[in-house]
């Protein structure tokens, strides 16, 4: 079986917002293997291939949460676009390059899930690939969600599901 593909987008996100990179990652066989001194060799059979896609703007580090950057592993222009699950945290809304657009716009036609937490939403709604699906942002954000993208149906709740659409409320609700 091909190895399960999953994308982070990186630019300017806080840690908190993809710390569920960290939950996936102990899924995989490769952590499973590396944890069989805990007795997890059981787990083994459960566990599956996964590759991590680190997407920004450039390869240089970035930005994430404060002091702390992580580098990339691709840019926007060359990454996979058919991924099993995409994972948005979320930048200021200020913050959207062109490329990361159409990158968002190409991918969601492909990727399986697409999973956002706080106001990752936002970014995914500004390409609009968020028009007339419900979704949820940051409750603190709602109001503005709905000012900047009055095609989507901005629902105030911890977490939305519409079809392969997963949004979350806000880094813990994801």
């Amino acid at each position: 079986m091909a190895p399960f593909q999953i994308g982070v987008m990186m630019d300017h996100v806080q840690l908190s917002d993809i710390s569920c990179i960290d939950l996936f990652g102990n899924m995989s066989t490769q952590y499973i293997q590396l944890s069989e001194e805990f007795g997890t060799s059981g787990l083994k059979t459960l566990s599956t291939d996964m590759v991590f896609h680190y997407i920004a703007t450039s390869l240089d580090p970035t930005f994430v949460t404060p002091s702390m950057k992580f580098i990339p592993t691709v840019t926007y222009d060359d990454a996979h676009r058919d991924l099993d699950i995409l994972i948005i945290g979320g930048p200021l809304p200020s913050f959207r390059p062109a490329a990361a657009d159409k990158f968002l716009k190409e991918a969601a036609e492909k990727t399986k899930v697409i999973m956002t937490t706080c106001v990752g939403s936002m970014w995914l709604a500004s390409a609009g690939v968020l028009d007339g699906k419900k979704a949820t942002t940051n409750r603190g954000a709602l109001e503005m969600a709905r000012a900047l993208h009055p095609k989507v149906e901005w629902l105030d709740q911890r977490w939305v599901v519409d079809g392969k659409l997963w949004t979350a409320g806000g880094a813990g609700a994801g």
